[in-house]
């Protein structure tokens, strides 16, 4: 794998291949936000133009303006979110007993946060009046420790 991996790459292995997290970790801070834009621009089109279809509203300007919204909504709400799964991971690495950085940590949820984010647009798609971010940051935690735990395996396993 190269230092710099496409970003659908990134996006199909973030949501399955738990064993590429520390690659993309490693690439810095910058590569991880950069991500987070490019998804949040994605997915932020695809609920704005699921919103339009439902409305039976297609009009062009409208499309924009809601998407460059959702965009704002989802990039905010992803590296505040992230920032919170970051803070209560970097507690449970004590428990761990891991030594990790906050960067690489943070770097590590934003890029974790995929397929919970996938999951939160498709469930405000279907039912918008109901907020899921307690559910978006649970299942990003919960995939943050579950990575820390392979991280852990596999720095025992090379070192034994």
């Amino acid at each position: 794998m190269t230092n710099k991996t496409n970003f659908f790459i990134k996006l199909i292995t973030s949501i399955y291949d738990i064993k590429v997290f520390s690659k993309y970790a490693k690439e810095g801070i910058l590569r991880s936000i950069s991500y987070a834009i490019f998804l949040s621009f994605l997915l932020g089109g695809l609920k704005s133009a699921f919103v339009q279809y439902k409305n039976y509203n297609l009009d062009i300007i409208s499309l924009v303006d809601q998407t460059v919204a959702y965009f704002s909504i989802i990039l905010f709400n992803l590296l505040l979110n992230s920032l919170i799964v970051s803070i209560v991971a970097a507690l449970f690495t004590v428990f761990l007993r891991m030594v990790v950085k906050y960067i690489a940590l943070y770097s590590l949820t934003l890029y974790a946060a995929t397929l919970p984010l996938i999951i939160q647009i498709i469930l405000e798609i279907a039912n918008p009046n109901i907020s899921f971010d307690t559910m978006f940051i649970v299942g990003t935690l919960t995939y943050v420790i579950l990575i820390l735990k392979y991280i852990k395996d596999e720095i025992i396993r090379n070192y034994t």
